[in-house]
């Protein structure tokens, strides 16, 4: 598993810009779309925790008011930036300019690289029904008339429904709407990072469920058919 992880290091950084406009690698950054009804949302949920500090008689301090703040904040994920190459995907989560978390997904091996206290973990992206404690079942429902431009390409709009089921309680379903491009050969699943073990393309917008009444927005910018030098320096 680790050599499958020191050769996608080499090939990204070996060949790192001479691609030209070749579809099959690149770079792009989802961001965040401001949305006032998320906006309130955030701004009702830190006047929440600060009231429930309070009420336990704990000091909001400037530790504290920071941790207000960045947990609120990390709820959005302001930016996922994805670097791709036929046989590896670079993500990174970004939240005021700081990578917050970073990982390496290796499609043909079916697995994800990351760090943890400084050590390089691997583990399978896609999992069975073994390795959760659930299952999850997946509806997609495809509208090629729905149709936008992103990035000066074309997209089209795909909803996906996900339903986690456990024993012992209700299913979780969740809604995603993409708009998505068949130009860029990327499985979706792992731009959304879903479990759904089939082929769906390359998501240039995403409306991500944050609770049943409010979803975030994210929209790609800076699509570029050209990967950085020295990327994997960041990992």
């Amino acid at each position: 598993m680790l050599r499958a992880f020191a050769i996608a290091l080499v090939l990204f950084t070996t060949q790192s810009t001479g691609y030209g406009q070749d579809p099959s690698q690149g770079k792009f950054c989802l961001t965040y779309q401001v949305q006032p009804i998320v906006e309130a949302y955030i701004d009702s949920l830190q006047g929440h925790l600060r009231l429930e500090f309070e009420r336990d008689s704990i000091e909001v301090d400037s530790v504290t008011e920071d941790y207000i703040q960045h947990f609120s904040t990390m709820i959005t994920r302001k930016e996922k930036c994805v670097y791709f190459h036929p046989d590896s995907i670079l993500i990174q989560e970004v939240v005021a300019d700081r990578a917050t978390n970073t990982y390496l997904i290796l499609p043909n091996e079916n697995q994800v690289v990351y760090r943890l206290n400084e050590e390089i973990k691997v583990e399978p992206y896609f999992l069975g029904p073994e390795a959760t404690s659930g299952t999850f079942d997946y509806e997609l429902r495809e509208d090629r008339s729905d149709t936008k431009l992103i990035e000066g390409l074309p997209c089209y709009r795909l909803e996906i429904i996900e339903t986690f089921n456990t024993p012992d309680s209700d299913p979780l379903v969740k809604k995603y709407v993409a708009y998505v491009t068949d130009a860029i050969p990327i499985n979706g699943n792992f731009i959304l990072g879903i479990n759904m073990n089939r082929a769906i393309g390359c998501p240039l917008e995403i409306q991500e469920p944050l609770n049943e009444m409010v979803r975030i927005s994210y929209q790609a910018h800076g699509l570029n058919f050209q990967i950085p030098d020295n990327i994997f320096q960041s990992f």
